[in-house]
């Protein structure tokens, strides 16, 4: 009689590597008079590795950013600059592995008595912004930089300004607005004015908050994102329907 014995054998679990990590989040890039003060959130991703720190980097050219410190809280403030003039920012995040991507670029200007800005990501969902009466956004769109600004706030509506050609009208509450800031004939965002504070409390300012959403419509209509093609789609379905029926009672 012959006997066979099989071993069995434990592989263990492949370990994952470590990585860099992934892009910090929520970069938002605020001047002041001489100044400009960057908050940002932690990464989607840590790569496996728990964040160590930021490195933060600035330039006067969008292509020439140069590292300005690390350091190990989401926020930083740039004190002693020219106001007047633009400078450039982004933000990556460090692990034990290295440092991962870099934040897309921010530009800020600081300026003596010039409206406070934040630069914000315009996406394909509604990006929602609270801006101060007499302070604004900026925000990259259509291959450039662009801003809104809020100039006044009279009873229920709001004065703004936007950078693109400029051009300026005002907004009540439910109003919305296509913009076309390329002048391609094309709507390039939509812009939402959500609720008005037009009374200050409490040293609260008077504030507008807005949404902001890319407008994925057709040239010059803007409008609901693929809302021709559903209404080929639902034709083609109704004359399926009906020659379908006309065949069976044939």
């Amino acid at each position: 009689m012959m006997i066979v014995a099989f071993g069995l054998s434990i592989v263990p679990a492949p370990v994952m590597a470590a990585e860099v990590p992934g892009v910090p989040t929520a970069l938002a890039v605020t001047s002041d008079d001489g100044a400009v003060t960057l908050t940002w959130s932690t990464p989607s991703d840590d790569g496996g590795s728990d964040i160590t720190g930021y490195r933060v980097y600035r330039g006067i050219m969008a292509d020439g950013l140069g590292i300005v410190e690390d350091v190990t809280v989401m926020l930083y403030t740039d004190n002693g600059l020219q106001n007047g003039q633009t400078y450039y920012y982004a933000v990556s995040a460090l692990n034990a592995e290295g440092e991962g991507q870099k934040t897309e670029i921010f530009p800020a200007t600081p300026e003596a008595g010039s409206p406070l800005m934040t630069s914000i990501v315009v996406a394909d969902y509604k990006t929602y912004v609270i801006i101060n009466v007499g302070e604004g956004v900026y925000f990259d769109i259509a291959g450039g930089t662009h801003s809104v600004v809020v100039e006044s706030i009279t009873g229920t509506s709001a004065l703004i300004t936007i950078s693109s050609d400029p051009q300026s009208f005002t907004m009540s509450e439910g109003d919305a607005e296509t913009v076309d800031v390329d002048g391609d004939g094309t709507d390039d965002f939509a812009i939402t004015c959500e609720t008005i504070t037009s009374e200050t409390a409490d040293g609260f300012p008077q504030t507008v908050k807005f949404s902001f959403t890319k407008d994925l419509g057709g040239s010059g209509g803007g409008g609901t994102p693929g809302f021709e093609l559903w209404t080929l789609v639902v034709a083609g379905l109704v004359a399926f329907s009906v020659v379908s029926i006309f065949r069976r009672r044939k």
